[in-house]
This record gives structure tokens, sequence and C-alpha cells, in this order.
């Protein structure tokens, strides 16, 4: 089960409170559907057990949708995998060819090529992912491992972490057929399976060069979202550095020893004077406008929640004042929880997206529509392609390994129930960071 803290954010205006308070978290059990037969295939281990059977319906379905998409993408038949499929446990006796022993496999999900099997480990990671994540990011890891069966009838031939990044984009294909056809995830259901390719990243400061990368969560989840978003066709043409990927390493020794987080108290007192810094350049590109600061940030205590115009903004945890034009956050809980769980980058992201808002109800924009705060998510993610990009001499901040990994997190996990009314969902969230990452501020106000 996933627990989330109690948190709100919002938008206060002049006019109303946009939310409410603090709402319970509540646990979702994935509900897997299909129509597709499972009598067909057979697995190595016990097939009884709740991730066999859910491992089962994936695979006779991934079979049946390769078979229609294969020829299309590459002009000649889908073989479907032959060579077994193996539920490892420690006392398993049936191993898989690529295996030696049954802990060969623990902690891992694997396509053979040389035996053409998929194995992965029944005990330990595929029951651990789906008590985190839920039902479907099992079908999510096996659709990915199919991936790679893919590359092997299509003789594709790349990197290590562009071998990976493609197969995360044929999962993301397969699941939104799955979405509409098959397993049908609630769109919930689908947020935490991608939440599980944040738990499947590359350990922070991997090299992309390095044979064993496989990416960043944030290079994983943006290519699940283009399969996901556009089909299998954007996944063909994968290549060595296209797309880019964005492994960031570490500055320094000291850099890697705090795992690139910088403290708390530096994150809410410099956040604010960067993103003052980026918007007083980007803006006035985009409106033709000065940009004129915002007023400080107040930091406060949910017993003393500020005032905003006329309104009160108790229950409040993270919000952007309209009126008197400044962003507020909980200082006694919710934003150490976010740094804690989070890390600073999940901090800062927050902050920013709250500054999103700011730039577009100067713009004249609704700040309490949905789509506005999915164009607030977008320049948050601007503002951290400028960090990446280091184009702003007077910008004192760098990207550390894992920062885009956090910003995802705090996109798609740190809400309340009530939050996605007012927000979207989180997968639209990402999809809108994303878009400013890669396309800049510009192309944010067309969402």
């Amino acid at each position: 089960m996933v627990t989330v803290v109690c948190r709100t954010l919002a938008v206060v205006s002049a006019v109303a409170l946009v939310g409410a308070g603090c709402t319970k978290s509540e646990t979702i059990v994935g509900k897997t559907s299909t129509a597709t037969p499972t009598s067909t295939v057979q697995i190595h281990g016990d097939a009884s057990t709740p991730v066999n059977q859910i491992a089962l319906q994936a695979i006779s379905d991934l079979q049946n949708f390769w078979g229609t998409e294969f020829p299309k993408l590459y002009g000649k038949e889908y073989t479907p995998v032959t060579g077994g499929f193996f539920a490892v446990t420690p006392s398993s006796g049936d191993l898989p060819p690529c295996a030696a022993e049954a802990s060969d496999v623990a902690g891992n999900a694997f396509y053979c090529p040389k035996a053409d099997n998929v194995a992965w480990d029944a005990e330990g990671l595929l029951p651990d992912l789906r008590k985190r994540f839920g039902d479907f990011v099992i079908p999510v890891v096996l659709a990915h491992e199919w991936g790679h069966a893919v590359q092997a009838r299509a003789d594709f031939d790349g990197a290590t972490v562009t071998k990976e990044i493609q197969a995360d984009c044929f999962a993301g294909a397969w699941a939104a057929h799955a979405k509409a056809d098959t397993f049908k995830p609630t769109d919930d259901e689908l947020d935490r399976a991608l939440a599980g390719f944040l738990f499947l990243r590359d350990e922070p400061g991997t090299a992309k060069a390095d044979p064993s990368a496989h990416g960043s969560g944030f290079d994983r989840v943006n290519s699940f979202r283009t399969g996901f978003d556009k089909g299998v066709q954007a996944c063909k043409g994968y290549r060595n550095g296209d797309p880019v990927v964005v492994e960031v390493p570490f500055r320094n020794a000291a850099d890697a020893a705090a795992g690139g987080n910088a403290p708390y108290e530096d994150i809410v007192a410099g956040v604010p004077v960067d993103l003052e810094d980026y918007w007083m350049q980007v803006y006035p590109k985009l409106t033709g406008e000065p940009w004129v600061p915002l007023q400080p940030m107040r930091a406060f205590h949910p017993s003393e929640a500020p005032a905003c115009g006329r309104q009160s903004t108790s229950g409040y945890v993270l919000f952007y004042c309209v009126p008197e034009d400044y962003v507020g956050f909980d200082a006694a809980g919710f934003m150490p929880q976010i740094y804690s769980q989070g890390g600073d980058f999940a901090v800062a992201t927050l902050i920013a997206t709250q500054y999103g808002l700011a730039v577009l109800a100067r713009m004249g924009q609704d700040s309490s529509d949905k789509k506005v705060s999915l164009r607030a998510d977008c320049l948050a993610g601007a503002w951290a392609a400028s960090i990446l990009l280091e184009d702003r001499p007077e910008s004192a901040y760098r990207l550390s390994p894992g920062d885009l990994d956090k910003a995802v997190s705090a996109l798609l996990i740190f809400r309340g129930s009530g939050d996605v009314e007012r927000q979207g969902q989180g997968s639209d969230r990402v999809d809108a960071y994303r878009d400013g990452v890669y396309n800049g501020a510009k192309s944010c106000l067309a969402h």
C-alpha cells in the first residue's frame, strides 16, 4: 500500500478559495479485467499466486498485441516468445536458461534473447512492486521486457540505455492499449504504475555511457509517456542520442556524499531568488511587459495561516495568493515532509509551480482552472530546463543527479484526493512538465 501524507495545493483568489482542507489518503486496489484467454499460457512456477495470475493475463495480451502491431511496424510477422516464462522463487527447481541459480533472478525481471524467454522474481521484486504501486505495475514491467523481445525480432542495435528507454516506450504504447481494451486501469492506478518507473530508475549519478545504464526516472517516464501518447510508431525511431538521455553527473565529492540534496533551508530561501531571476528574463519575452517581483514568500504554521485579501487560508499547505501576490506554504509539516520524502528538487518544483500560477494570473488567466494549473506545471519544467542548460549567468543553481526524478515524483505522488479535480491527473502533470523541460516556456502557453 502507498500511504500519502495529508496535503492540499491550491490557488487563493480574491473571489473564492480553490480547494479544501486536508483530505484522507486512500489506497486504491488495482482491478484488472481482461477478455483475453490465458489458458494457452503456461509458466514455470506457481501459477496460482496473485502476481503470477496477473502475469498470465499480461503475457497473453502482450503476445496478441504484438501479433497485431509488429507486422504493421516492421513489415514482417511477429514470432511469439517461445522459450518459456519463469516465475522464479528461492526454492525454484526450474530455472531459466540464462540463470545458474535463483539468486541470479532475485530483484529482477528480464528477457533473455539467447533462449527467448522471460523471467521474473516472483517472491521478491514483483510482489513488492505490487504492494507499493498496485496491480498494474506488474503488466507494465512485463511489457518493458516484451519491448526487448521486440528488439530481438527487429534486429535493433543500440547502446544499453537506448534499448532500455525504447523498451519503456513500447511498454507505454501497450499500456495505452491495455487501459482502453483489456486491463482497464483507472487513472490513479496508471499514475501509481508510472511511479514504479521512478523506483526502477538508475542510481543517481549513473553515466549514460555506463553499459548497465537504464535511464533516470525522468528518462524512463518520458519514454513511457511518449509511447502511451503516440503509440509504437513513436518508439521505432529511437537511436543512440535520440531521444536525449538526461543523466546528470555529481558535481563533486560533496554533492555525491549528500546524494545531490541541498539543505532544506537553502532550498526554501534560494529557490524564490532563482525563480525571480528566471522570470525577470523570460516574462518580458512572453508578454512584452517587465517582470515585477512577487511579494516575499510566506512560511507559516497551520495554526497561524496568513490572510489572503479577505479570504482565510486555513487548511491550505501551499498556495499562490492572487490579491496579495505571494506564495505561502506550511513550514511546520507539509514542506519539511516533502523534503524528507521527495528531496530538495521536489520542494523546488512545487514552489516553481506556484510561481507559474503567478505568471499566468498576471497574464489574465484564471488560476483556478485545471488547464492553467497544467500550464503552471509546464512553466516549472521550463525553469528546470534553464538550470539544466546553465543559460543564466546569475543563477547559482545546478542540477544534481536525480533532480528531475524528484520533480516527477512531486507531481505524481504528493497530492490529496481533492487535488486531481483542480490540477489534473499525475500523468497529465508529468506530460506538461516534460513539455516545459523540452520545449520551453512559450510552449506552455498552448496547453
